[in-house]
């Protein structure tokens, strides 16, 4: 008689990466034949849809119009700004939205970590770089973090 059981987890090891953390590794094994993919989809799609976190939603910047605009002294452009402006990561205790400020002047590179923070409020990231001023720059913007789930795109928030 064939044996018809399934093969089952024996082995379940999760490891954080030091100098990354936002990675982990999750090692579950053995798994039946195309079960690994099935489960590890799955899995993925549930978190990324499930997990609450904490993002910059609105940004105002002082002197700019739009998006294409370019900022005296400032070396990237505004589109840059808010591509890395996307990276900041962020952490708020007993809130749900916030309305922080940056402003610097001077030479030299603007980073999450000179975004003016109230006490409950965390970048996580603060050597994360958003732009690079020159000697003549200033940089000065209000940044609206909102907690929220998955992907929302742009026009859902018009």
């Amino acid at each position: 008689m064939a044996n018809l059981s399934l093969l089952k987890p024996t082995t379940v090891e999760s490891v954080v990466d030091e100098s990354n953390p936002n990675l982990a590794v999750v090692t579950l094994e053995p798994f039946e034949r195309g079960y690994g993919h099935t489960l590890g989809n799955a899995l993925r799609r549930i978190l990324l849809s499930s997990m609450v976190g904490y993002a910059a939603t609105e940004v105002q910047i002082e002197g700019v119009e739009h998006e294409f605009t370019q900022i005296p002294g400032v070396i990237e452009d505004v589109v840059d700004i808010i591509l890395n402006l996307k990276g900041v990561i962020f952490k708020l205790e007993g809130r749900d939205e916030v309305t922080l400020s940056l402003a610097k002047e001077g030479e030299g590179p603007v980073t999450a970590g000179d975004i003016e923070l109230p006490h409950d409020v965390v970048v996580l990231n603060p050597d994360h770089v958003l732009a690079h001023l020159a000697p003549d720059g200033r940089l000065a913007m209000k940044i609206k973090v909102e907690s929220g789930r998955g992907y929302q795109p742009g026009d859902v928030r018009v």
